[in-house]
């Protein structure tokens, strides 16, 4: 069992959550990714995040853009299909899509922030990774206690201790000459 290859969707209210990677909005994410608040991320060509995104599992966080046609807003998945949605959030799983799931790129913008959004983006995250037989690890990093905090109760995750490695296993890592601080 692996992560799905049809795409996922959820909704709530006047907002989607989807795993279409046609859905996606190259230049949204790339602008945001140009944001103070994502300081861990810079911009890329747009033809570099398209194969990011290729080679990625992504989920787009959409608001249902309020319109004259009844049809679309009474049905969000609709709006999603015809296009009729403003993409507010993202998170990206660098993935084998069976035993490996790396969590970055997450976030929700900070005009949509505080309406619970984000967690229920987590929550979708978790929906689709708790099921898989065969995962080793979920991973993510961090460097804000809130978010912390919202990974521990959402996805159940725990900060993984550093130490010597005749202790055990220890986490590396080398920022590349884009990495942000």
């Amino acid at each position: 069992m692996s992560l799905p290859t049809e795409p996922q969707n959820w909704s709530r209210d006047d907002f989607i959550i989807s795993t279409d990677k046609k859905a996606l909005s190259i230049s949204s994410i790339n602008g945001v990714f140009a944001e103070d608040f994502m300081y861990w991320v810079n911009p890329v060509p747009d033809n570099v995040l398209q194969e990011i995104i290729n080679n990625s599992f992504c989920l787009g966080l959409y608001k249902v853009i309020q319109g004259s046609d009844s049809k679309v807003t009474s049905q969000p998945l609709e709006a999603l299909k015809v296009g009729a949605v403003e993409q507010i959030g993202f998170a990206r799983l660098i993935t084998d899509n069976i035993t490996f799931a790396y969590l970055t790129d997450l976030y929700v913008l900070p005009k949509y922030q505080g309406l619970g959004l984000g967690g229920w983006l987590l929550d979708c995250v978790d929906e689709l990774l708790s099921v898989l037989p065969y995962l080793r690890w979920s991973m993510l990093r961090t460097s804000a206690q809130k978010s912390k905090e919202s990974y521990e109760k959402r996805l159940g995750m725990t900060v993984l201790p550093s130490g010597d490695v005749r202790d055990g296993p220890v986490m590396m890592g080398k920022k590349g000459r884009a990495g942000r601080a």
